[in-house]
């Protein structure tokens, strides 16, 4: 069969067409073979194309469903169009009250769309969207073409619409990417379905950013032109409008020069450029006429900062006047309206709104608590970001102001005439901060004196770094050395130079009164502020462990261990006079040393100062809670001994400015170099309150009255608070005992002690009467005084024959007289300080015992002498009687 079928294949006959119908058919032959592959190429990507597209489809159903659609509902209500926070207080019933109000800039207050000038909507229009009439939300020609332009590497052309915008700036996405952008048209389209273009346009002139710090073109206003929006011509408006673009570009306030355009101009000349655009879009678009055009470019633009009171809006309640205060009529005082005369109650208040001094400070905290949670560092910039988010975010913070308290602060430090007068030609500043013992938490505090007129104004209580003086001892001094038993109440320690100078002619430290009195009592030294005593105390416990202790349990965060200055020389802290008299390398501030202070009257226990609880967001959800840590850091005995010798420094001491009759106050003075810095950190059972007092240029304060300005004010603040209110002992006297001290041995006092005549310069004695607990009383007696009786005629201590002469009377009857027995090495010390100030009671011969002080006149020789030389004394002879009677 194969064979047939190959004999049929040699017998077939063969085609042998001519040439030129051979070409045609091979032409033939491939068209057709492309056409075919070329159908079938067509329908396998027909088939590909509907496969993928039924793929797509359902992809793409997916993807707007669970992507992009439950967020497309965009719903501007549920947005704060006023970006307003508020902060709030808790009175004394338990009631929330609203304390303050904040905004992102300080005149930023919500335009309605009928305030906002046409030529404004306009201008934006014309700019920024001029089919916003007319599409629904997503121009897509702008679009499609913003796509095209960044194929080609023109990406200055922008394809959003105002209503995107709007949507971009509601939502805060700044990221571009592809969902965010399809996310975007879904939303721009329900935004224009549920509103209408005035309400959108409304929106959107109150959300646009605007430089500056504004938000919303009505505070951009007041901020570039010192007008009230409604007054703004077409010039300002479309100046406004050019701002939009790039704030930081177009701001009219920037000085900074480049070449923009072609010409090197400043921001004026940036926003000019750009407002000509504006202006010539608006003409070409119909929205003015040549003659407004021609006007409006001929306009000289004023920049003015912040509406003055003849510039603000005003309107009559009975007519249609609305104008500038400037129009009205005023006539004796009142204002009248221009058209009917109807009297017009104007309010004089358009400046920056000033927050107090205790928003001010809370609002501070909380930027700086939300950039330590972001792990950020603390500057300028990133405080100016941060306090503008809190401000605009709608947040609800709850502080911790006591109003009834903050209402007495404000009474005495926001009027001058309570403030003492000096007699310096500077005002006297003062800060102050109360802590409320109950909770550990600020209630209260002033920044300066007078009224506070300045927005963010510079606060003494909160940011100014101040030295302390010797309030600083018994946070760096007493309260840690009481804390390890190296000291009581009852300790002696010296009231002698540490260290000399200049061939020992420069004793250091100087106590206040430039006098030393040997040794002191702890008791003693802590209620006259020695500083002698203060370092001797110190250099028992050590730099280190006092600048820890003040450091790290105390708060005082701003002590610092190594401090490079700019000229490169070095200083630190960690060092006797920082610590012991308050001479900090950069300072302390009011706000930590109240705190502190505030340990001792919650029985040692030391609490993070705050001044808010919590931050809720609008919807009512925590956004921060601010917990109070505390800490014990100091024992039972060491309150009740800091109590105790603080009670009295007020009582007795330099401190007694503060005292309040009938109200338990302990506390402590400091002042610093000249009496320049002044000082008094004190408290009762109820408040603890910090008072610095200085000058903005250092000097001495001198009172015109006198005494401590700080314990002056303290009091003048405080007593109010306290009364009607009961006492309360700071320290228990139960576990206490009384003991007399000789200041000489540190011991018990004798009769011997007592007979130490020698007075101080406070005519007090060689005796302190001091309480200590039981377990430190002290069991052994002084062994430094000695009673002898005393020749006056010998002028030594009595010997034996002295006696022999006084009994015959011989000589004035002995003397009963106190001697102090000093070793040579004390001998020594009172004499390098001699002539450096230490009391001359101290270095008289008269009362330390001599080593060679007996009486060298009345010697044995003497009184054999006066023996020998006494004539035997014979009884008188009788006369003899006669034998024979006489007749």
């Amino acid at each position: 069969m194969l064979e047939w079928f190959r004999k049929k294949e040699d017998t077939h006959q063969k085609w042998e067409p001519h040439w030129s119908v051979s070409l045609l058919y091979k032409i033939w032959m491939v068209l057709f073979t492309t056409v075919k592959i070329a159908l079938g190429a067509v329908a396998t990507v027909l088939l590909i194309g509907i496969v993928c597209g039924v793929v797509f489809a359902g992809v793409l159903g997916d993807y707007l469903e669970e992507d992009i659609l439950p967020s497309a509902g965009l719903v501007l209500e549920n947005y704060d169009m006023e970006e307003t926070s508020y902060l709030y207080y808790v009175d004394g019933d338990g009631q929330i009250k609203q304390l303050q109000q904040i905004y992102a800039d300080t005149e930023s207050k919500r335009a309605e769309y009928e305030e906002i000038p046409q030529h404004l909507v306009h201008a934006a229009v014309a700019i920024e969207d001029k089919r916003f009439y007319e599409h629904q939300g997503v121009d897509w020609f702008t679009t499609i073409k913003a796509v095209a332009n960044m194929f080609f590497g023109d990406q200055t052309v922008g394809g959003s619409s105002i209503t995107q915008q709007l949507i971009k700036n509601v939502t805060e996405e700044d990221s571009v990417t592809v969902q965010r952008k399809v996310r975007e048209f879904f939303q721009a389209v329900h935004v224009e379905k549920r509103y209408d273009k005035n309400t959108i346009m409304e929106a959107y002139m109150n959300y646009i950013y605007m430089g500056q710090g504004c938000r919303g073109v009505k505070s951009a206003a007041a901020t570039y032109f010192g007008k009230e929006l409604q007054m703004l011509n077409l010039a300002e408006c479309a100046s406004l409008i050019s701002i939009t673009n790039n704030p930081s570009l177009f701001d009219p306030y920037s000085d900074e020069e480049f070449e923009f355009a072609g010409e090197v101009r400043d921001g004026m000349g940036r926003n000019k450029y750009r407002q000509k655009l504006v202006l010539n879009e608006m003409l070409k678009q119909g929205w003015i006429t040549q003659e407004e055009y021609d006007e409006a470019i001929a306009y000289e633009l004023v920049l003015k900062n912040g509406i003055s009171d003849e510039d603000t809006l005003v309107k009559c309640p009975e007519g249609d006047f609305v104008g500038t205060v400037k129009e009205l009529v005023v006539e004796e005082g009142m204002h009248y309206c221009p058209t009917c005369h109807h009297e017009i109650n104007v309010a004089l208040d358009s400046s920056q709104e000033v927050y107090s001094w205790f928003v001010e400070a809370a609002l501070e905290e909380v930027a700086r608590d939300m950039v330590e949670k972001d792990g950020l560092h603390w500057n300028d910039t990133i405080a100016a970001l941060y306090m503008d988010t809190i401000s605009r975010s709608g947040y609800h913070i709850y502080t911790t102001l006591d109003m009834t308290v903050q209402d007495q602060v404000d009474k005495i430090y926001g009027d001058l005439n309570e403030i003492p007068d000096t007699y310096s030609a500077q005002q006297l500043l003062s800060g102050i901060v109360i802590v409320d013992n109950a909770s550990g938490d600020i209630v209260a505090l002033a920044g300066g004196v007078g009224e506070k007129t300045v927005f963010d104004a510079y606060s003494v209580a909160t940011e100014a770094k101040l030295q302390s003086g010797s309030s600083f001892k018994p946070l760096a001094v007493y309260a840690p050395a009481f804390e390890i038993g190296a000291i009581t109440p009852a300790t002696v320690v010296k009231d002698m130079p540490y260290m000399y100078e200049d061939n020992g002619k420069s004793p250091w430290p100087r106590n206040d009164n430039k006098r030393y009195s040997y040794n002191r009592t702890i008791f003693k030294a802590v209620e006259d502020s020695v500083n002698a005593s203060a370092v001797d105390t110190l250099t028992q416990i050590g730099t280190s462990y006092s600048y820890d202790f003040a450091k790290n349990k105390f708060g005082i965060s701003t002590l610092v261990e190594r401090y490079e200055t700019s000229s490169g020389s070095v200083m630190s802290d960690l060092q006797l006079s920082p610590l012991a008299l308050g001479a900090q390398t950069v300072g302390v501030t009011v706000r930590d040393m109240a705190v502190a202070y505030a340990t001792f009257a919650n029985k040692g226990v030391y609490r993070d100062s705050r001044l808010y609880t919590v931050i809720y967001d609008s919807q009512g959800e925590v956004v921060y809670r601010n917990p109070q840590a505390s800490r014990k850091i100091l024992s039972e005995k060491t309150v009740d001994y800091m109590n105790y010798c603080l009670t009295n420094a007020v009582v007795n001491g330099t401190g007694i400015g503060a005292w309040m009759s009938g109200m338990t106050v302990a506390g402590k003075t400091g002042s610093t170099s000249s009496f320049r810095d002044r000082w008094f950190c004190g408290y009762t059972g109820y408040y603890t309150a910090a008072v610095w007092c200085g000058y903005q240029m250092p000097e001495e304060i001198n009172p015109v009255n006198g005494g401590n300005v700080a314990t002056y004010l303290w009091r003048k603040v405080m007593q109010p608070l306290h009364k009607g209110k009961a006492d309360i002992t700071l320290y228990n006297a139960n576990k206490m005992i009384r003991q007399e001290i000789c200041r000489d041995s540190g011991l018990l006092a004798t009769d011997a002690c007592r007979a130490d005549t020698r007075k101080d310069i406070r005519n007090e004695g060689r005796i302190d009467k001091v309480m200590v607990y039981k377990e430190d009383a002290i069991d052994q007696y002084c062994d430094k005084h000695v009673l002898v009786d005393y020749c006056v005629s010998g002028e030594g201590i009595a010997n034996e024959y002295c006696h022999h002469f006084a009994e015959v009377g011989e000589i004035d009857p002995l003397e009963s007289k106190c001697y102090v027995q000093l070793t040579e090495e004390e001998l020594a010390e009172m004499e390098r300080a001699k002539d450096c100030g230490l009391e001359s009671i101290y270095t008289d011969p008269n009362y330390i015992y001599p080593t060679d002080g007996a009486c060298k006149v009345h010697t044995q020789e003497a009184w054999e002498a006066y023996l020998a030389g006494q004539q035997p004394v014979l009884p008188p002879e009788e006369p003899e009687l006669p034998s024979e009677p006489i007749e």
